[in-house]
């Protein structure tokens, strides 16, 4: 695919409303609520790690960015509803 980094990073915008990074972010957020809601147990750094986040406190403030509310908050809501 011979297309420029700019290209493609102004592409992006225009399909998702979101740079690449923003648009990154969100899907390894959205792995990590799949993740929860499949395995209740896992721990927020194990969690974090695992969908390429290296540090779990960042991961937090990015999760409540996205979602309004804690990774802990989630995984104990998400318990409830099973």
């Amino acid at each position: 695919m011979a297309t420029s980094r700019t290209t493609l990073h102004k592409k992006m915008k225009s399909l998702t409303g979101l740079n690449t990074t923003s648009f990154v972010r969100s899907i390894r957020l959205k792995a990590a609520c799949k993740i929860m809601d499949e395995n209740k147990n896992i721990r927020i750094s194990d969690l974090a790690y695992k969908v390429g986040f290296n540090d779990p406190k960042y991961f937090s403030i990015c999760f409540k960015k996205e979602f309004g509310m804690q990774p802990t908050e989630y995984s104990m809501k998400s318990a409830k509803n099973t």
